[in-house]
């Protein structure tokens, strides 16, 4: 019988063996059991002890044991499905003939900080553990094999890296851990600072504002009145991927909260990219400039259409360059109606004159102004160019047919004189092949649509 105290430190027993024709030995360590009286241990016969290591002349296979009798755990395997770490030993050894023999072996190779005492069980230390942990990831992997190699590599059921691994792991965790406890220090700190010594006295002690999103107590910057805007624009960019990140479990846990949130972020998107729109329309800003402010929010485009459609090309060629390289027409954007038709928008720019300055002949009737009877030429020319060499077009086409191709000229502002607006809404709308839709009816189709997309006010004046 045993005490509780004696069962903590284990009796061993080395017994000689054969292990495929290689003659070793092999150390088992005493189990205990105890019945109704805690107090009281029981040893286990021999056949019931437990084999903790064998012993060759160049290497030890232990099998790594939780030793507590005390402990739920106590003789299971220490790394899980990690149940052997072998030990190629770095020159042969004589095989032991004495338990002390064999416990020193193990001791003088297997020590400190890498490995367990064999009080414990052998194996490797606790701040190890994410290693067995990593490893079951991989299915099938039941032993680990420290090799005098330098190679870290599996083999069937083994994984295999060298002793240096372990050293330089168990270092890399400690200094992470090191690490990470400064920094929990600093924001308790930072915490009583900001919760309590600020208020105490807080010209004194200035306030800390937190500048992540996932409320850690790091990453504090001091503060007088506000947070710079480095700090907030940080903050921003924090809840935006926090928000990200979580968008899968808001819609399970949150589903109305979130589509509101979509719903704003829209509109917000939607009053931003209004804003600089009328920003640039207050520039002198070349049509290139606008054929790429359209092609990043092509989304305005799509207001010009009655139906779903869809942007197949931007600088397309409506007519390929002749042999010279002359010759070519060369259109802004192409695009197709849901179904079949084609359509081409030209764009110009918000200072291109609508209509004559001067009237003709009387003070009430105005001409197109060349640039736009040009813009509106030129774009029935390049439908024109379309037919004519759908034989070259229709392979990138296949879905579509040149019998209906819709002309767009986005051109101007609307004239500001009451006669020279009348002249103008005439000519456009007698034109029947080519629609004119000026900059600031464009901008004025944005703000309709945020106005029906944002909600009206509630009783307490905050948006439903």
């Amino acid at each position: 019988m045993y005490d509780p105290e004696e069962v903590m430190t284990p009796n061993f027993r080395l017994q000689p063996a054969v292990q495929d024709d290689v003659a070793c030995s092999d150390l088992f360590m005493e189990t205990y059991f105890t019945l109704d009286d805690p107090t009281v241990w029981y040893g286990n016969p021999d056949s019931e002890w437990h084999l903790l290591a064998q012993i060759f002349p160049d290497r030890f296979v232990t099998f790594p044991v939780f030793t507590n009798p005390h402990a739920q755990r106590y003789l299971s395997q220490r790394h899980g499905r990690i149940k052997t770490i072998v030990y190629e030993l770095k020159a042969p050894c004589c095989l032991p003939s004495t338990v002390d023999e064999a416990l020193m072996l193990i001791e003088r190779a297997m020590h400190p900080p890498v490995w367990n005492s064999w009080w414990y069980g052998l194996g490797l230390v606790k701040e190890l553990d994410p290693i067995s942990t990593g490893l079951m990831c991989i299915p099938g992997i039941d032993t680990v094999v420290v090799t005098l190699s330098n190679e870290v590599t599996t083999e069937a059921s083994s994984v295999k890296f060298p002793e240096h691994f372990l050293v330089d792991m168990r270092r890399l965790f400690e200094r992470t851990k090191r690490k990470l406890q400064e920094r929990i220090r600093l924001g308790k700190q930072w915490h009583v600072r900001s919760e309590l010594l600020t208020k105490l006295a807080p010209k004194q002690f200035p306030a800390f504002v937190q500048v992540n999103s996932s409320g850690e107590l790091v990453e504090y910057r001091i503060t007088t009145t506000k947070p710079t805007p480095a700090v907030e624009k940080r903050q921003r960019q924090e809840s935006v991927k926090a928000v990200k990140e979580s968008a899968r479990k808001l819609a399970q846990d949150a589903p109305q909260e979130l589509l509101s949130l979509h719903a704003e972020i829209e509109r917000v998107t939607l009053a931003t990219m209004i804003e600089r729109f009328e920003h640039k329309l207050q520039q002198s800003l070349n049509e290139g400039h606008w054929q790429n402010f359209f092609e990043e929010n092509i989304f305005i485009l799509s207001l010009l259409f009655s139906r779903a459609v869809q942007l197949l090309h931007t600088q397309f060629h409506a007519q390929p360059a002749q042999a010279s390289g002359s010759g070519a027409q060369i259109g802004d954007f192409l695009f197709r109606e849901l179904g079949q038709p084609l359509a081409i928008v030209e764009i110009k720019k918000p200072s291109t004159p609508l209509m004559l300055s001067s009237s003709y002949r009387n003070e009430e009737v105005y001409g197109p102004h060349s640039e736009l009877s040009g813009a509106m030429t030129q774009v029935l020319y390049q439908q024109s160019a379309m037919r004519n060499n759908w034989l070259l077009h229709q392979r990138h086409f296949s879905d579509s047919w040149p019998d209906v191709i819709k002309c767009v000229v986005i051109a101007g502002t609307t004239p500001s004189g009451d006669e020279q607006r009348r002249c103008f809404e005439i000519f456009r709308h007698a034109c029947k092949d080519v629609e004119v839709v000026t900059f600031d009816e464009l901008l004025a189709k944005l703000k309709l649509l945020l106005e029906h997309l944002t909600p009206p006010p509630s009783e307490d004046g905050k948006n439903l």
